[in-house]
């Protein structure tokens, strides 16, 4: 038994502590951007999308061995060579969505909690966090999101009834079909987002009781989510001025307060954001590590074996230096977010996926 064994509870918890931190750095920055004050549709136009690949994607981990995850069945689909060079690309994505997920987390800090700073001490922060769980237990990191999820979520609840009296619905209307097309492009943002989480998570292997059903509701929540983040933003703020913001979810804390009692606490709000960084950057680096072993020993396996604290160090390294040489500042950052990680989030997903597959069962291999 190759893959680890989860609950249902422990995978979801992760899944979704892993969106939380690319969620609120595109959505509804860049959702509203593309469609204006629609932005706030763009989870409903990702819906069926979202639904129709994790239905594939269930489909291909069904057709896989007991323990099983999606980098096994890679293996076995396009061979020993093909296989491992698609691990080898796989472990290089990981590493580069690793860096912008450490920078973007460093920024978030500065535009909104220590302005002027220089974003390496946050990185080097993150980043030491994050080899702290790949070096530890891949089932520590379920666990902790387990643990965490809760807590997050009751801040964002708390965050969002405070937020209402501030809310303006006429900044959410009107939508008009001329809006529809820019609907439909920010919808490929969120479909973007969540189908890279799951895809994460389907390297884990194993099969959760009811995990198909599991992740249709898993879609559907996160849809919501999604819907709830981005209305109570453009409400709040205006379409064209969250269109502006690099992090308008944090900016619109700054007008939320607790009875009055506790004014401008987006500090603390970003400082609990830490956590999905370290699980988001420690799922990577674990992903990257296993990847890479993969790639390159006979032992095809993934997580069948604790992470080479030597491998782990290093590619923590590749990711840290990715975080502060791929872009010079933060207008740099947000242009790669923005357009290029999106392209090779879905180029790899339809090769790891439909590519896949395909090949897979042209050579009869599953």
């Amino acid at each position: 038994m190759t893959g680890l064994q989860l609950t249902r509870r422990q995978y979801y918890a992760l899944c979704t502590m892993v969106l939380l931190s690319p969620l609120l750095h595109l959505v509804p920055r860049k959702t509203t951007a593309e469609a204006g004050c629609g932005g706030w549709l763009c989870a409903l136009a990702a819906l069926v999308p979202l639904l129709l690949f994790a239905w594939m994607l269930e489909g291909i981990l069904h057709r896989g061995r007991p323990g099983e995850g999606i980098g096994e069945i890679t293996l076995r689909a396009l061979g020993p060579v093909a296989g491992r060079v698609l691990l080898g690309v796989y472990a290089l994505w990981f590493l580069l969505y690793s860096a912008f997920a450490l920078r973007i987390g460093a920024e978030r800090f500065i535009e909104a909690v220590f302005p002027l700073s220089r974003p390496w001490p946050f990185v080097v922060t993150i980043l030491a966090m994050a080899v702290c769980g790949a070096l530890g237990s891949t089932k520590a990191l379920f666990r902790a999101s387990e643990i965490f999820l809760p807590l997050l979520m009751l801040v964002l609840a708390l965050v969002l009834v405070f937020a209402v009296p501030g809310l303006n619905v006429n900044n959410l209307l009107p939508v008009t079909v001329q809006d529809l097309p820019g609907v439909a492009r920010s919808g490929l943002t969120v479909f973007g987002i969540g189908a890279a989480v799951l895809f994460f998570g389907a390297f884990t292997g194993g099969r959760t009781p009811g995990r198909g059903r599991a992740a249709v509701w898993w879609c559907v929540r996160m849809c919501v989510l999604v819907t709830l983040l981005s209305a109570f933003a453009i409400g709040i703020l205006g379409a064209e001025l969250t269109a502006k913001l690099t992090h308008p979810f944090f900016t619109m804390l700054r007008n939320v307060s607790l009875f009055h009692a506790v004014e401008r606490f987006g500090a603390l709000v970003i400082g609990l954001w830490v956590l999905p960084d370290f699980v988001l950057v420690s799922m990577l680096l674990t992903l990257a590590v296993n990847c890479l072993r993969a790639a390159c020993s006979r032992d095809g396996r993934l997580f069948a074996q604790k992470n080479p604290p030597a491998l782990v160090l290093l590619c923590a390294a590749a990711a840290g230096a990715g975080a502060l040489f791929l872009a010079q500042n933060a207008f740099e950052t947000d242009a790669l977010q923005a357009s290029v990680v999106p392209v090779v989030n879905i180029v790899l997903l339809g090769v790891g996926t439909v590519g896949m597959y395909l090949i897979g069962r042209a050579r009869g291999k599953i």
